[in-house]
């Protein structure tokens, strides 16, 4: 079924192209042209990127936010893509946590009202720099350091996890680990 959706879905977007060609549309620096290469192209990346997103826990919107500015898209349409991206994919890991009872009240209050309160902040000095400055520059840069930020904490707390489960299980020789001599 998803694969004849993703068939219907080049057809279309390539037929709009050929209709665009053929008026002689003026496209924006920032619109994307598509072709039948690039229609294969960004959709196998995208996919590789939410692969890879699932597999290591982290918003799709992270990764594809870059994606995106590679791609020629304008940074506030990749910010506010990505966001929404993030937006959902949040709503559904707290969901999932309260399904579970994983979901600790108290902390998820404290959490929801830093992270509204962090965003409020955060919009308001962008808008800020974008009037004043008049440079999409900005969005870009604040997407690349939220991408470094993340990939520096998420090694951090790789490390901090593998050497606090190897002071406690004697190096790992627990017995349940990959290396377990036991089945």
């Amino acid at each position: 079924f998803i694969l004849s959706v993703m068939l219907w879905s080049r057809e279309y977007i390539l037929e709009k192209a050929q209709i665009k060609a053929c008026a002689k549309y003026q496209y924006l620096e920032s619109d994307i042209i598509w072709t039948p290469q690039t229609t294969c192209i960004y959709p196998l990346i995208c996919g590789l990127a939410g692969f890879f997103a699932g597999m290591f826990g982290i918003g799709g919107g992270i990764v594809k936010g870059p994606l995106m500015l590679a791609m020629g898209i304008h940074p506030a349409v990749a910010s506010a893509t990505s966001a929404c991206m993030i937006f959902f994919t949040s709503i559904t890991a707290t969901t999932s946590f309260a399904v579970f009872g994983l979901l600790i009240p108290d902390y998820s209050i404290a959490c929801f009202f830093v992270g509204f309160f962090s965003t409020l902040v955060g919009q308001t000095l962008m808008s800020y720099l974008l009037r004043r400055y008049k440079r999409n520059s900005y969005i870009a840069f604040s997407i690349g350091l939220i991408v470094l930020l993340s990939a520096i904490f998420m090694t951090v707390e790789s490390v901090i996890s593998i050497v606090g489960k190897d002071e406690e299980n004697n190096l790992g020789n627990d017995g349940n680990g990959l290396c377990s001599t036991e089945l």
